[in-house]
């Protein structure tokens, strides 16, 4: 969690999640995750998403928090079944034949290595920048102490960024795996020494109840947001597109 030089540490700090934010992955998130499910899981013969699959998986999107979810989501699509709450879809993991979280995350994982092994571009392809946050990003000081914190392995991140010639180092691509992303950035704060810390993410339990003064949270959204989650919700502070490039530039 270091990366931050001494001449930087009178600036915040800028953590963006990934997918949602930085990246719309959910077409290969799709790809993957249908194929973890049907082909490794259920043990059937290869076969593309058909078109029926991917309107309702794009709606319960919003409730994925890592790569494991996904799997789960194609089972909830394969039985026909929708949920409109967190709440509920947390749930399903209950259901009787669900393995355990790691046999999930296990099968995902290996159908997104296999894909991005087997066509490169094609992986990369569905996993597109949003235009106006690779803009944005290009605007900040090489040196500037942005950094990536992801539910996604950082060797799948590193590989979009690389692609589109966004330059971060190794050290500023954060895994978080099994703790709060609000937690490991209290953490960044006493590490590096910075002021305070900006955090754009797309997924509301990923921020909401932040108590760290020193923590600055916003929803992306362009994001996989819930209406639900901005309705009514003055606690949120939802940023637009060019909320996001008013936000960067300020930090120049």
């Amino acid at each position: 969690m270091n990366g931050q030089t001494t001449a930087g540490a009178h600036r915040p700090l800028l953590v963006l999640d990934f997918d949602g934010v930085i990246c719309d992955s959910v077409e290969e998130c799709l790809v993957s995750s249908w194929t973890a499910y049907h082909e490794l899981f259920r043990g059937l013969p290869p076969a593309d998403p058909p078109p029926a699959a991917r309107a309702p998986f794009r709606a319960m999107r919003p409730f994925v928090r890592s790569g494991e979810d996904f799997v789960l989501l194609q089972e909830l699509v394969d039985k026909g079944d929708s949920v409109d709450s967190q709440e509920e879809f947390d749930r399903a993991w209950k259901r009787p034949g669900i393995p355990a979280h790691t046999v999930f995350k296990d099968l995902f994982y290996q159908a997104r290595t296999n894909l991005m092994e087997r066509d490169r571009p094609a992986w990369l392809a569905m996993n597109p920048i949003h235009g106006h946050v690779a803009a944005a990003i290009a605007r900040l000081p090489p040196a500037y102490p942005l950094f990536i914190l992801s539910t996604k392995k950082a060797q799948f991140v590193r590989e979009t960024l690389s692609a589109n010639g966004i330059r971060i180092a190794v050290e500023r691509v954060l895994y978080a795996e099994g703790e709060p992303k609000l937690s490991i950035i209290g953490k960044m704060l006493k590490t590096t020494g910075a002021p305070r810390a900006i955090f754009v993410e797309d997924q509301i339990d990923a921020i909401k109840g932040n108590t760290n003064p020193r923590i600055e949270v916003y929803l992306a959204s362009w994001g996989y947001v819930q209406k639900s989650w901005v309705q009514g919700n003055p606690a949120v502070t939802v940023l637009s597109p060019e909320g996001f490039r008013e936000l960067l530039a300020g930090l120049v």
